[in-house]
């Protein structure tokens, strides 16, 4: 009897290790999970590479690493992702780069009307080791790694109801404008008269006349119905940006060498798809309002580009002066 309740007790013990054991190896199992939030709709280009993105890195890391997608501003708008970033609430984030503005002045530049004279010079040169120091620059100050810069976001254009070609043609032309000084000083030298307003007021100020334009890319424009009361579509090109693809410094440098790569490959790849869908939502925009009487116009773009670039040098001694000639250089 002595000898069968020391059997059980040993036999307790070796469990009790097991268990203990196959416990700890599961916990190692256990994969990484990243939250990452975007404030895209679930079917726009943002949101879908992001699935992309989750999708590769899943395979990348046999089920290592995964990423789960929280898109439409569930987790909070712009500002509050990359706070959240930063303090580590959420893991990781595809965000305008204008946003990044708010850790290292220099990324002010890259959000200037004009400052891009297409998509292919921006990529060129965000993908370059002249940038580098920008991005070191904001690393360094935001606690926030970049893990992709060429998320390619719809170039804005001008709607309004009348064909803008010059920008003489703006001459008392009531735009929109959001809340950025900078973009109504802007506007103000193109010619037009700025009036700050929400965006979901814009509908009914087209609407009742209280502002003539807007702008925006073309499928803030269709999918909101600006274009009900503004007919004419005028290819400005005032404005190009990128997503920026920001992850928690701390948290990404806990992961493995082999992780670190794999997340930077495939956030590059994800931005590679979300360009081409972008661009390719951008013909489909385009298709569909000029089937809804909307006439496409082309404006001056060197015209308006002459009139903004002097008005942003004045801000040079204070976002880097380095930076503007880099791209000026090109």
């Amino acid at each position: 009897m002595h000898h069968q309740r020391a059997w059980y007790m040993w036999l307790a013990v070796v469990l009790v290790l097991t268990l203990a054991l196959s416990g700890a190896a599961l916990a190692q199992n256990k994969p990484v999970v990243l939250k990452m939030g975007l404030i895209s709709p679930a079917d726009h280009p943002v949101t879908k590479a992001s699935e992309y993105m989750a999708k590769l890195v899943k395979e990348r890391t046999g089920g290592a690493v995964e990423i789960q997608v929280f898109p439409s501003g569930v987790l909070g708008g712009e500002v509050e992702l990359q706070a959240a970033v930063r303090s580590g609430a959420v893991h990781m984030a595809s965000i305008g780069d204008g946003q990044l503005a708010a850790y290292s002045k220099p990324w002010n530049i890259f959000v200037m009307y004009y400052i891009w004279p297409d998509a292919e010079t921006m990529h060129r040169i965000q993908a370059g080791p002249p940038f580098e120091p920008f991005v070191s620059d904001y690393e360094k100050n935001a606690g926030i790694t970049v893990l992709a810069l060429n998320w390619e976001q719809g170039t804005r254009h001008l709607l309004a109801k009348k064909p803008i070609r010059t920008p003489d043609d703006l001459r008392g032309v009531k735009i929109r404008v959001d809340q950025l000084p900078l973009h109504a000083d802007a506007w103000r030298v193109m010619g037009a008269n700025p009036t700050p307003l929400a965006f979901p007021e814009v509908y009914s100020a087209l609407q009742q006349g209280v502002v003539d334009a807007m702008e925006c890319p073309l499928n803030w424009i269709y999918t909101s119905g600006f274009h009900d009361h503004a007919k004419y579509l005028n290819l400005t090109a005032h404005s190009r940006y990128m997503n920026t693809v920001i992850i928690n410094t701390k948290l990404y440098e806990s992961l493995s060498p082999e992780h670190q790569q794999i997340l930077r490959e495939a956030a590059v790849e994800a931005g590679l798809y979300e360009t081409e869908l972008s661009r390719q939502e951008e013909q489909h925009y385009r298709e569909l309002m000029e089937k809804e009487g909307v006439t496409f116009v082309e404006s001056d773009v060197e015209a308006f580009r002459a009139r903004v670039l002097p008005m942003f040098e004045q801000h040079m001694d204070k976002w880097g002066r380095e930076v503007y000639d880099v791209i000026m250089g090109q």
